[in-house]
């Protein structure tokens, strides 16, 4: 059992909201053009803009679909990033400097 995967993309913020069992709510990131970032050198936390995708290890064709999953790199205007959260669960995408 379960749901389809969220196939979070690169995009305007668009948020799916689905019910879990015992009636609590759960987020879907469906796509999104910004990321909490954090810098570990000087221990801040930014919010970036996305530019591109430029390696996902889960499948080298998310890639060419602009499609984000847990340990993504990512290009943002502060640099290149790997993302650390899970968007299609949490609603949100982390991610830390690299």
């Amino acid at each position: 059992m379960g749901s389809a995967p969220a196939l979070t993309k690169l995009g305007n913020k668009k948020v799916d909201t689905t019910r879990k069992r015992g009636g609590d709510h759960k987020l879907r990131l469906m796509s999104a053009d910004k990321v909490n970032l954090y810098d570990p050198t000087k221990k801040t936390y930014i919010i970036a803009q996305i530019k591109t995708i430029t390696d996902n290890s889960a499948n080298k064709n998310f890639v060419r679909r602009n499609i984000m999953t847990k340990g993504t790199i990512i290009d943002t205007t502060a640099g290149k990033a790997k993302i650390t959260s899970r968007p299609g669960q949490t609603g949100s995408i982390n991610a830390v400097l690299i």
